[in-house]
């Protein structure tokens, strides 16, 4: 029997709950090329793994899923790089059951390539990261979701960000994610605004639809 991965838990939960890509993306303001790579285990197209777990905390909050599996099942699979990539363990300890004979020119072009690759993958990654804006993602509360006058906001962002919550500023833990309660007076729909701006002035915004009742 094969064993479940966490893109095929996600998978399951949403259509299980006759939801489609486009409903989710619409739901939660996570890109859809985003949640099709999440269920199709496709890490290398997703951003930190920061982002990766929010995605998941979306999925729970709104399908009724225990998180404590699914990100068990995360860990047992995947490991978290110091650059705060996912990768699969599989190819963090390798097993080589036969030894393989290199001749010194092909161990230094294969290493002349590799450091090449390396500095190239940085380069590109580090450009990428400067050129767009900062990930903003909400877990929670959900959009049109019914709430009291005191609303608990959970997210994440990028750690350097600057976090605003109805042009308030929030305070940031050191992976990004944020948490803090705000309270809205009105009774009957109320729009929350998320903004996280970076350093270079590039800003996301975020807004939520919540139905207060006292």
């Amino acid at each position: 029997m094969q064993t479940q991965t966490i893109g095929d838990l996600l998978r399951a939960a949403r259509e299980k709950a006759h939801f489609t890509l486009e409903d989710l993306a619409a739901e939660t303001h996570i890109k859809i090329e985003y949640l099709a790579a999440l269920e199709e285990n496709d890490f290398d197209f997703l951003p930190a793994a920061t982002f990766i777990k929010a995605y998941i905390r979306n999925y729970a909050r709104l399908f009724k899923l225990d998180e404590k599996p699914l990100f068990a099942i995360l860990r047992r699979d995947y490991e978290e790089s110091v650059k705060g990539q996912l990768i699969p363990r599989e190819f963090l300890y390798p097993q080589f059951k036969k030894k393989t004979s290199w001749s010194p020119v092909r161990l230094v072009l294969l290493s002349v390539a590799l450091i090449f690759l390396i500095f190239f993958s940085y380069a590109s990654w580090q450009w990428y990261q400067l050129s767009r804006p900062p990930e903003l993602v909400l877990s929670n509360p959900l959009d049109d979701s019914e709430v009291s006058s005191k609303v608990l906001i959970e997210g994440n962002t990028k750690p350097d960000a600057i976090l605003t919550i109805n042009a308030m500023p929030v305070a940031l833990r050191a992976d990004g994610y944020f948490e803090t309660e705000i309270y809205l007076p009105q009774e009957g729909t109320n729009t929350i605004t998320i903004k996280a701006s970076d350093k270079n002035g590039k800003t996301t915004v975020l807004q939520r639809s919540v139905k207060v009742k006292f």
